[in-house]
């Protein structure tokens, strides 16, 4: 009697395992993310500060540069504005470049806000601009507004063909920190 009905719970425990994972699905396939689609886009690609990067769309080309990342206080805005040059190089066609094309975040990726007007937060505001004779360059600088104890996580520069990406590492010094 004992075996029969160890054998009735065990048959019981393998019916309702087997119902059980009929209803959550099979082990293998739990968990496992369904195939990523092929990117639609352009691709981030790493870049560093300092160092020239190429960018392009279909008909044209440039290099460009990310260059001092820093925080500076102003009267215009209560919090920090945060503040890199950048430098664009004219390789082919006509390259259009402008502060729209540069965003900033923090680590958990939330944007940070552009001025869309700098003058008179930064003494060269980079303005929209089409580069038309070879080798033509252009300079300027782009601010965003960071919230008070906010980190600083990339920089990315984005055109039709290409995303560069700069993580940043080493924080810029907060000036009212000082």
């Amino acid at each position: 009697m004992r075996r029969a009905a160890l054998l009735a719970t065990i048959t019981a425990a393998t019916v309702l395992t087997g119902a059980c994972s009929s209803l959550l699905g099979d082990d293998d396939r739990r968990g496992v993310p369904a195939p990523a689609s092929a990117p639609s886009g352009p691709v981030p690609t790493s870049q560093q500060f300092d160092r020239p990067f190429p960018v392009s769309a279909d008909t044209w080309d440039a290099t460009v540069t990310v260059s001092n990342l820093r925080l500076v206080q102003t009267y215009s805005y209560p919090d920090p504005v945060l503040v890199v040059d950048v430098r664009a190089v004219q390789s082919a066609g006509q390259p259009e470049l402008g502060p729209e094309d540069l965003h900033a975040y923090d680590p958990s990726g939330r944007p940070f806000e552009r001025i869309d007007d700098p003058a008179g937060v930064v003494p060269d505001p980079l303005v929209p601009s089409r580069m038309t004779t070879p080798g033509q360059e252009i300079r300027g600088m782009v601010a965003w507004t960071v919230p008070p104890g906010t980190r600083v996580g990339r920089i990315e520069l984005t055109t039709p063909s290409t995303i560069g990406s700069i993580t940043v590492t080493r924080q810029p010094v907060d000036p009212t920190q000082s």
